[in-house]
């Protein structure tokens, strides 16, 4: 459904339609796959530091490393869920 706004001297037509039909469920599913697969690059990248600098006495980085890998990990699963939904 589509409906007109005014604004001064000039309109904006809104659509009431789902981001997601917007989107097109290919789309969106490409773009999530997308996400995980550029996010789970990054999660190697930081877990191979993480060892790297645990194993050259830089423990305290790698502990945050580690912590920034616990959270990434996190948000590829909620990426994986999303795709499944998608």
């Amino acid at each position: 459904m589509k409906h007109k706004n005014e604004h001064g001297n000039h309109q904006h037509e809104n659509e009431h339609e789902n981001q997601h039909e917007k989107l097109g469920t290919q789309r969106l599913k490409a773009l999530i796959s997308h996400w995980i697969e550029h996010n789970t690059g990054h999660l190697e990248k930081i877990i191979e530091y993480a060892r790297m600098l645990e194993e050259s006495g830089t423990s305290e980085v790698a502990e945050h490393l580690n912590e920034a890998a616990e959270y990434l990990q996190k948000s590829i699963e909620a990426l994986k869920s999303a795709l499944k939904h998608a």
